[in-house]
């Protein structure tokens, strides 16, 4: 495979992912029961690998610190294990 070939290749599959983490958003807008989501859009959609480390977020929503270590931090339970340290990034 060439690098461009490759490159075209990585530029398809982030498109994907930030589709899909739109998509999140727009359906938990859609669908919230609560008016801080509904009307001021307070959320967060994004993906993430069985570590917890962010794949991708939407950009609407919360980009806060405090939410992308709480993700994290359910990640671990969801997937049963934790990570190294809670910093994000690490």
């Amino acid at each position: 495979m060439t690098e461009a070939t490759f490159d075209i290749r990585m530029q398809v599959m982030w498109n994907r992912l930030i589709s899909v983490v739109e998509e999140q958003a727009m359906t938990l807008l859609r669908t919230a029961f609560s008016t801080s989501v509904r009307e001021a859009g307070d959320l967060s959609a994004g993906v993430f690998d069985p570590e917890g480390r962010m794949l991708a977020q939407a950009v609407t929503g919360t980009r806060f610190p405090l939410a992308q270590r709480t993700r994290r931090l359910a990640s671990s339970v969801v997937w049963g294990h934790t990570t190294t340290s809670g910093r994000d990034g690490a």
